[in-house]
């Protein structure tokens, strides 16, 4: 333990906090554990007494910060301009946002006893890194369709005025 230099000489106890959660990566063959078995027992010590909820789900590579800086920094704000210059109107970022989301970023579900198809949105951020892809292509696809506006590929510069 370290100490504190001073009058008292006092050692300083580390305060260890409560857990609320863990995420821990492992791998499964034979339908067994194969990786990290022993921090999953570890973790499991934390929660010792208390009613835990136990999720297994496969990794997945979600949307990345280049992808996310690619869509607001590009996709958006050309997408705010055309709607100004064809339409004259003034959208905000976050309405072009949720204009887009609502178009092409959505599950379907369907009411069995009538048939009525509603649509739930969803967020950028549960994509993974193909469907934000996907998503881009979309949103890119309408720029083109309706305002026949190019939108650059990521690794491209340009300059928007």
């Amino acid at each position: 333990m370290r100490k504190r230099h001073g009058k008292h000489n006092e050692k300083i106890i580390p305060r260890i906090q409560e857990v609320k959660s863990i995420a821990i990566m492992s791998k499964v063959f034979g339908g067994k554990l194969v990786r990290n078995k022993g921090m999953v027992a570890n973790a499991i010590k934390h929660f010792e007494g208390k009613q835990v909820e136990i999720i297994i789900k496969e990794k997945k590579k979600y949307r990345t910060s280049p992808q996310n800086a690619y869509y607001f920094g590009v996709i958006i704000p050309l997408t705010v301009n055309a709607i100004y210059n064809e339409w004259g109107e003034v959208w905000s970022k976050e309405k072009a946002h949720q204009f887009f989301k609502s178009r092409f970023l959505f599950e379907e579900r369907v009411n069995e006893q009538t048939a009525e198809i509603i649509q739930i949105p969803k967020s950028t951020t549960d994509n993974t890194t193909l469907e934000q892809e996907e998503y881009h292509n979309k949103c890119v696809e309408f720029l083109k369709e309706w305002f026949n506006v190019e939108v650059p590929l990521p690794n491209e510069n340009i300059r928007i005025d």
